[in-house]
C-alpha cells in the first residue's frame, strides 16, 4: 500500500486534497432536439404525401417544406455539442461555429439568471472588462448574434440553458463560482 500526503491525513481532510475541479458545460439537449427532429420529419412526410397540385395541395407542400426545414434545424442542433465550457482557465462560448474564449482574469463578472419554471430558460452572461478586442475579431455573422445578445441580456456573450440546453451541474452559480476561484464575481441575477 502506498502512503501519500493526502492518505496520511485524517479522513475529513483528505477530500480537499484529492478532489479536482470538474469543468462545467452547457450543451444542447439531445432528447429534446432528437424528438423535435423526428416529429417534424414525420409531419413533413405526412403533408407531402397528402399534397397535390390543387390550391389546397400547394398549401400542404408549403407546410411540408416548413416542417422539413424545422427537422433540419433540430437535427443540426444534435451535432452542435457544447455551447459553453468553463474550467480552471476561463470560459469558452460557441456562437454559431466560432469559439470565443477568455480567461477568468479578463472577466468583469458572470451573471446567472436561473430558471423560474419548467418552460423558462435561464441564462449565463459573461461581462468582459474590455470586450472590444474579442468582439472586433469575430466574423460579421457572429457579431450580429452578439449584438442581439447585448440588446436582450446586457452582455454580448450569453448562453441560454433550460429546456433545450442542459447544464452539466444543476447548481450553475455554485459550479461557476468554484471554477472562478475569486478571480471574478459570479452573481445570480434576480
Amino acid at each position: 500500500m502506498t502512503v501519500t500526503a493526502a492518505s496520511a491525513l485524517p479522513r475529513q481532510d483528505r477530500y480537499d486534497l484529492d478532489s479536482e475541479r470538474v469543468p462545467f458545460t452547457v450543451r444542447a439537449s439531445q432528447k429534446v432536439h432528437g424528438g423535435l427532429a423526428l416529429g417534424a420529419a414525420l409531419v413533413a412526410v405526412g403533408f407531402a404525401a397528402s399534397a397535390s397540385t390543387s390550391p389546397t395541395g400547394v398549401l400542404r407542400w408549403i407546410a411540408a417544406a416548413a416542417f422539413a426545414v424545422l427537422a433540419l434545424i433540430c437535427a443540426r442542433a444534435l451535432t452542435v455539442g457544447d455551447m459553453l465550457v468553463a474550467d480552471e482557465v476561463g470560459i469558452r462560448l460557441r456562437i454559431h461555429n466560432e469559439w470565443i474564449g477568455t480567461r477568468w482574469e479578463d472577466i468583469d463578472e458572470v451573471t446567472v439568471l436561473k430558471r423560474r419554471h419548467l418552460l423558462d430558460d435561464g441564462r449565463i452572461a459573461v461581462h468582459l472588462l474590455d470586450p472590444g478586442p474579442i468582439l472586433g475579431a469575430m466574423p460579421s455573422a457572429s457579431r450580429k448574434t452578439t449584438d442581439a445578445n447585448r440588446r436582450l441580456t446586457g452582455s454580448s456573450l450569453a448562453v441560454p440553458f433550460g429546456l433545450t440546453a442542459r447544464p452539466s451541474n444543476g447548481e450553475v452559480v455554485q459550479a461557476l463560482h468554484m471554477l472562478a476561484d475569486a478571480r471574478c464575481p459570479v452573481r445570480e441575477q434576480l
